[in-house]
């Protein structure tokens, strides 16, 4: 069961540039270079240095943060950092693909979408088009940095794209190879159509940010650039592209950096001027049973953090049987209405803040050419994430990024506070030991 948990995992260590590196070492590897803020033009400090120093500078980043990613030694990496228009130098990371989506030989319906307060009456209100003429549909756009997007799916509204995995944004005609990309799409925002399912944020506007190689491999520099260009968005002249919120299902081992990684974490940094320029952002808490504080993008104290429940019927109380088509649960020990068992948690008071509980068992959604079934943090996330895109669209959440995950959070708490019967056994009402798995999101208008 564990092999069908979808994760990304950070497999190379990387971080600041610290100390003196060996001179001696010839070896070329990807160093990220952020550059001050008194740099107006980025692609000319990249053109500069690369004449300078005699390493390909590429991939410019303009709008999250300013800076480049190069290859190069360590002691030319060292010799850039002291240069006047550097703020840092990082050695780049690279992450993992995550598993594909597997298919389900059972059909199952979408409980998590009830239980999180989807009504049958709205499932019946049935939309045309593009899901923008039923008075359920959101109009917000949301950007899924991931593996893609199938963007032929008639269940989504995929408005366009990029691809990031070479590090520099490319526009595409949205596709996924793998398919996760496209299960997190369904769960935020499968359209109110009469057919398949229908997401948290029904028929919302769908942007695919590839992060994810041809050779399967996921680089700090794609992740850096997918983080720029959702910023971008919310900087050029045409109001229509504006992304408002982004949903990574990605982790791996990493810690919350103070002032928002500038010095040390350049995909920190990033998000963090991001978050400044109007996108919240929610992202997987990961499937290692841990805490949060060791794994990023979900430690940073300014995204949402998603854990994973399990509810096998769609309603509260804990009494269904743990089946999920033909796979038995109990078979792991898990429960009705208890968080996933893999699910990561906070412990430390700065990460309970930000952190916030979804369904991620039993997730029917979207596929490439059809549906399937999938388990994992990965898809908490989305439910997160359409849940705020749809606060957002009743004009609940407002503001910066940041402004807009603190009115979810509050407005979170409020409603499990007023309803003790929404949560589940685990979340803050009903804790277990010190693991802190936050309120349960909701759909209901808050």
């Amino acid at each position: 069961m564990l092999g069908i948990v979808a994760a990304m995992a950070l497999t190379a260590g990387g971080g600041v540039l610290t100390a003196t590196p060996s001179l001696g070492a010839a070896a070329e590897q990807s160093y990220i270079v952020v550059l001050k803020d008194t740099v107006l033009d980025a692609g000319a400090v990249a053109a500069a240095h690369q004449g300078k120093y005699g390493f390909p500078a590429a991939k410019v980043y303009r709008h999250a943060v300013s800076g480049y990613a190069g290859t190069m030694t360590a002691a030319e990496a060292q010799a850039v950092a002291v240069d006047p228009d550097v703020e840092f130098v990082a050695m780049s990371r690279t992450f993992d693909t995550p598993n594909d989506p597997v298919p389900s030989d059972a059909e199952v319906a979408p409980f998590w979408w009830l239980r999180i307060g989807g009504t049958v009456d709205e499932a019946r209100n049935t939309t045309v088009g593009d899901g923008s003429s039923a008075k359920d549909s959101v109009n917000v756009n949301v950007a899924v940095i991931d593996s893609g997007i199938d963007g032929a799916h008639p269940d989504l509204n995929v408005r366009g794209g990029v691809d990031c995995s070479s590090g520099t944004p490319v526009r595409v005609d949205p596709i996924d190879k793998l398919g996760h990309g496209t299960s997190v799409a369904g769960i935020i925002g499968a359209r109110n159509n009469n057919i398949g399912i229908i997401g948290t944020a029904p028929g919302t506007p769908l942007w695919s940010v590839r992060v994810v190689d041809d050779y399967d491999v996921i680089t700090e520099e794609s992740l850096i650039c997918a983080i720029d260009w959702v910023t971008s968005t919310r900087k050029d002249d045409d109001s229509r592209n504006d992304i408002e919120v982004a949903n990574i299902s990605i982790g791996g081992p990493g810690s919350d950096t103070a002032d928002c990684g500038r010095g040390s974490d350049p995909m920190h940094y990033a998000i963090c001027r991001s978050v400044r320029a109007g996108v919240a952002y929610a992202v997987a808490a990961g499937n290692a049973h841990a805490d949060i504080a060791d794994t990023v993008p979900a430690a940073y104290r300014e995204v949402l953090t998603a854990t994973a429940m399990a509810d096998f019927d769609g309603r509260p109380g804990g009494v269904a049987a743990p089946l999920c088509g033909a796979e038995n649960w109990a078979d792991v020990g898990q429960r009705d209405d208890q968080p996933a068992f893999f699910s990561n948690f906070a412990t430390h008071s700065r990460d309970k803040r930000h952190t916030v509980s979804a369904p991620g068992v039993c997730m029917l959604s979207t596929a490439p050419g059809g549906y399937s079934v999938n388990h994992g943090t990965s898809f908490a996330s989305p439910a997160v994430a359409g849940s705020v895109a749809r606060c957002i669209s009743q004009n609940d959440c407002r503001g910066s990024g940041k402004d807009v995950m603190e009115d979810f959070l509050d407005r979170a708490e409020n409603f499990n506070k007023n309803d003790h019967d929404h949560g589940f056994d685990g979340d803050p009402i009903r804790p277990k030991d010190k693991q802190y798995y936050g309120y349960l999101t909701r759909l209901a208008e808050f």
